[in-house]
């Protein structure tokens, strides 16, 4: 997937679990930065290590053991001062790991277990076209479209309510 659509789809299930499980806010401009983290993380490592080490777009920051960190570290908070800032985070790494289908890329996914190298994924989940009667469109194309929708309701929804200031100082929505 790519980044509009990772903060668009992971914003809006965040929203969707906030809502249904009545947890306390969140902070949204956590949700949306780590909605990309794993990118973050393995676009950075690769241009460091000059891709000596990882594929330029899956690494260390797509694997369960980083997921496991966040979410060991997310439940320590917790459990020693009831801190949440963290859960966030785990959300937002969890969700961009499933909506970039991690688990049919075995040797980054469940890395090391597969070995110490990471490999390039064999292809690609979301670059498949769906047919609509005459009209063909690109798997990616319309989940960008949504993510776009998506974000488009959520900045009107603030915007209008005049809530503005509001998430860029708390991240409520």
């Amino acid at each position: 997937m790519l980044p509009l659509s990772h903060v668009g789809f992971t914003t809006a299930a965040v929203k969707v679990l906030e809502t249904g499980l009545r947890l306390r806010q969140i902070d949204y401009r956590i949700v949306i930065v780590s909605s990309l983290l794993p990118d973050l993380i393995d676009k950075s490592l690769f241009k460091l290590l000059e891709g000596s080490y990882t594929y330029e777009s899956r690494a260390f920051g797509h694997s369960l053991v980083f997921l496991g960190f966040i979410g060991i570290f997310a439940a320590m908070q917790w459990l020693w001062n009831k801190e949440t800032w963290l859960f966030p985070v785990f959300i937002g790494t969890l969700f961009h790991d499933v909506f970039d289908v991690m688990w049919i890329h075995p040797g980054i996914f469940y890395w090391p277990l597969e070995g110490w190298q990471f490999s390039k994924p064999i292809d690609e989940a979301w670059l498949g076209t769906i047919q609509l009667g005459w009209y063909k469109i690109k798997q990616r194309d319309l989940f960008d479209n949504i993510s776009v929708l998506i974000l488009l309701y959520f900045f009107m929804k603030v915007a209008l309510g005049g809530k503005i200031l509001e998430f860029v100082r708390k991240g409520k929505l």
